[in-house]
């Protein structure tokens, strides 16, 4: 495959792809390493939650979404790392079950002003359960320009 650099994403690039739902005890192990609150580890007690049932870490569905944006797009660039992510909002919690439909789309780009090596490209993620936003992330990569390489 053919390596994507700065130049390569243009104005209305869009990956789109769906995100398996979980089942409980999928929910549950994550939980239990990195986020163990009562409604990601135990139905019962998440029953009487005002989520009324077990639901995914929002942790948990932020890599999730992640995960295959990076796979299928960003390990085939010139991607060299990110300054950090502008904002990270859990809509709603995402029930056991339930499949995610991911849109990640091109904000913007922008060449650095310091180094005519790289650019940096901002990328907006909106993840939708049955049509219900879910997750909204947006962030952004330092890709390496053609002439880099």
């Amino acid at each position: 495959m053919t390596t994507k650099h700065f130049e390569d994403f243009a104005e209305g690039f869009c990956h789109e792809y769906r995100v398996p739902g979980l089942d409980a005890e999928q929910i549950k192990a994550f939980a239990a390493l990195y986020d163990p609150q009562r409604f990601h580890l135990d139905e019962e007690a998440a029953a009487k939650t005002h989520f009324g049932g077990l639901v995914a870490s929002g942790f948990q569905t932020q890599m999730l979404c992640f995960v295959p944006f990076c796979r299928e797009v960003l390990n085939h660039s010139a991607a060299v790392g990110a300054p950090g992510l502008d904002s990270v909002r859990w809509l709603r919690p995402w029930y056991p079950g339930e499949d995610l439909d991911v849109r990640v789309q091109l904000a913007g780009r922008r060449p650095s002003s310091k180094r005519n090596d790289r650019g940096y490209l901002s990328f907006q993620l909106s993840a939708d359960a049955d049509g219900k936003p879910t997750l909204t992330m947006d962030w952004t990569v330092i890709m390496l320009t053609r002439e880099s390489a």
